[in-house]
Order: C-alpha cells, then sequence, then structure tokens
C-alpha cells in the first residue's frame, strides 16, 4: 500500500489568555482563517474540531458543522474529537492517517476552547468532568486533587520536600518569560512558588496550569511548505483503569508505554503536557530521559534547559502557554513545530532535527506521542 508522507503546511495560534470579546467561534476563526492564508489558501478536505467542553459551554452539539458554517466551508466535511484534554493531539493522530494513506490531501485540525466567561466555580466544575462522574467529581474530587495525592506519594517514594517539586515551575517561567505565545510572561522565584495560595495541599498556585480561552490551527499536508516540517510517527496508549486503583500513584502507565518510540527515534527536543509540575516531573521519567526518583534533581541543574542536548519545555509548557483544555496538546505541538523550524521566538532552542510531544488525557487515562522531524 502506498503512503504518503505527512507535512505541516502551514499553523497559527492565538495567544491564550481571557478573550472576554470574542466567541469560541470568533476565536476558532482567527486561528483557521491565519493558518490557511498562511498555507496559501489549499482546498480543504476535512475540518477536525478538538475541544473538550465546547458542548458543555456552547450548550452545542454538531459544534464542528457549525464552526463550518461561521468559516463559510459549506461543503467542507467536519467532525470533533472529544477525549478530554488530550483531545488535540487526538485530532492530530487521526488526521495524520487521513493524509499517510490518501484519504485527504489538506486536513485543518482546529482546536478550541472558551471556559473564562464562567466564574471559577463553574470552570472548576467543568475541569472535575475530567474524573469520574459516579465516584469521584460527584463528591468534588478535582484533577488538582489527583495531583496532588500523586505529588504526595511521589515526595514520599523518593524523599523529596515540597521545594523540589516547585523548581518545575521555576524553571518553566524562565523559558515561558521570552514566549509572546504564552499567557503567563514573568519569571518566578522560588519564594514565589512556595508562597502561593495552596489549591491542594501539597500543589499551589503556580504548580498549576491556568484555564485559558485559546485556539489554534495546524494543517496537514501530502505537500511540503517552506516550514519544512514532517509528522513523522504518532502513538496512542490507554490505561483504563481509576488512581485509587493502580499499583502506584505515582506513575503515568501510559507514558511509559511510549518509551520505546522515544528510544527508536531519539528526539532531542520536547513539549509535554505539564498541566501541573507533578506531571512534568514524571513524563520525564516516564519516557527514560531520567532515571526514577532524580527529575527534580536533573530540573533544578538545568540538564533540560534551552541550548542542552535534550531540550524540554522551551516554550515554558502548560505553566506559561495556559491550559486551554482540549487545545493544549495543539498548543505544544504548534510550540515543537516552531522550535524545529528555528522560527522566532525560538530561534536559539538550539540544533535540533527530531522532537516529540507527550499529551496526557485526564489523570494518565491515555496519552498521546507524536513524533516530528526537521527536513535536512
Amino acid at each position: 500500500m502506498h503512503v504518503n508522507k505527512v507535512y505541516v503546511k502551514s499553523l497559527h495560534a492565538v495567544t491564550p489568555g481571557r478573550h472576554y470579546n470574542k466567541s469560541l467561534r470568533d476565536l476558532a476563526a482567527e486561528a483557521f482563517l491565519k493558518a490557511w492564508e498562511a498555507a496559501g489558501c489549499p482546498n480543504i478536505d476535512m475540518i477536525i474540531l478538538a475541544s473538550a467542553a465546547v458542548d458543555i459551554v456552547e450548550e452545542q452539539l454538531l459544534s464542528s458543522s457549525y464552526v463550518c458554517e461561521y468559516l463559510s466551508l459549506e461543503n467542507v466535511p467536519s467532525l470533533r474529537i472529544e477525549v478530554g484534554d488530550a483531545s488535540g493531539t487526538a485530532a492530530l493522530a487521526y488526521a495524520y492517517n487521513l493524509v499517510r494513506y490518501g484519504v485527504c490531501r489538506n486536513v485543518a485540525i482546529l482546536g478550541v476552547e472558551k471556559i473564562t466567561d464562567f466564574i471559577s466555580v463553574k470552570v472548576n466544575k467543568v475541569l472535575s468532568y475530567l474524573c469520574d462522574s459516579t465516584y469521584e467529581s460527584y463528591y468534588g474530587i478535582t484533577p488538582a486533587v489527583h495531583a496532588a495525592l500523586m505529588t504526595k506519594f511521589y515526595m514520599k517514594k523518593f524523599n523529596y520536600t515540597y521545594e523540589d517539586i516547585a523548581w518545575w515551575s521555576v524553571k518553566m517561567h524562565e523559558r515561558g518569560a521570552s514566549n509572546p505565545y504564552a499567557s503567563l510572561r514573568r519569571k518566578l522565584k522560588i519564594e514565589d512558588i512556595m508562597n502561593s495560595e495552596i489549591v491542594a495541599d501539597p500543589i499551589r498556585l503556580f504548580d498549576t496550569a491556568v484555564p485559558v480561552d485559546g485556539a489554534v490551527c495546524i494543517i496537514l499536508s501530502s505537500e511540503k511548505s517552506d516550514l519544512g516540517v514532517e509528522l513523522a510517527h504518532v502513538e496512542q496508549h490507554a490505561y483504563n483503569v481509576s488512581i485509587n486503583m493502580r499499583p502506584d500513584p505515582a506513575r503515568l502507565f501510559t507514558v511509559n508505554a511510549a518509551r520505546e518510540v522515544v528510544q527508536k527515534f531519539s528526539p532531542t527536543l520536547f513539549e509535554i503536557s505539564d498541566k501541573f509540575s507533578i506531571f512534568g516531573i514524571l513524563i520525564l521519567e516516564e519516557l527514560g530521559l531520567a532515571e526514577p526518583g532524580t527529575a527534580p534533581k536533573l530540573i533544578r541543574e538545568g540538564t533540560f534547559d534551552p541550548g542542552s542536548k535534550v531540550v524540554v519545555n522551551a516554550s515554558g509548557g502548560l505553566k506559561c502557554i495556559g491550559y486551554p483544555m482540549g487545545a493544549s496538546g495543539l498548543y505544544l505541538s504548534a510550540m515543537l513545530i516552531l522550535e524545529l523550524a528555528k522560527a522566532e521566538p525560538f530561534s536559539n532552542v538550539g540544533d535540533h532535527s527530531i522532537g516529540a510531544v507527550c499529551d496526557v488525557g485526564g489523570t494518565d487515562r491515555l496519552s498521546n506521542v507524536l513524533i516530528f522531524r526537521r527536513e535536512s
């Protein structure tokens, strides 16, 4: 069977934040139209909408069709993919196969969320839907509670203090301060992290990625583009077991399952889903970038800083970009593509030809790993 190489034709990311003056469809239109124009206005064979909460916040089903209508794409097929906060990379994986096997020539993956119009109680309620609605969220459990439990188990297991964990956030803010695509662009000291408000003991406010509005569009194509970046491989893994039933709550089992693909392609540039500090630490260890129990020490020492042999989250990660739920993985992917293309503001990240995005849905319910490669 003939298969195509899959190239990134173009992309556009709206700077995430609180876009009170724009609707969800406005954000989607801005991202799509600018990416489409950058690609040379090609015929789009399919639109894939990635959103975790559009039906909740918009009270709208068939959302991909109505977004297409707003874009005046009257006859373009569309669908929506929802797997929580891993929706964006799941949509990329689906589009990858459409292009690779010749079903489509150009596919636009459009990730969008609009959640900051609600008060914090409502936002937290929406986020809680990522947990089990029957046994967890009904009783007030949120993803932050899961992260707090994982952090406690990890600290006890490897004899770390909270300060050791907090260095993840310090390092992310060093990177994110110069990223125009980040919603939080300021450096922080360790004291700032440790003195911030407790969210769920022991994690604090600056351990979390703040919920934001956002939209990003990536167009995949069987035709090369000036970006010179190929989506070379996708993998998806699942572990459909609740956190309280797992043999070790301080593990990300779906990420560990992706270790082989990392070994196979040997990427040296990573963008990973650090919606909480503990997720960033665990992903490093589960992918084999750090031995178990060593990630906090390596992070503090600057082992994964820009300019190093292996660079992690040169963008500042979700900690600084923000957390647009289902669009999160698309933002990480867009940042990695720009880094591989040596586009501003990432021209000084270093000379890397292969990168990987590791996106996690919920509390390790699933993970998507995407390998991007710069053409030589």
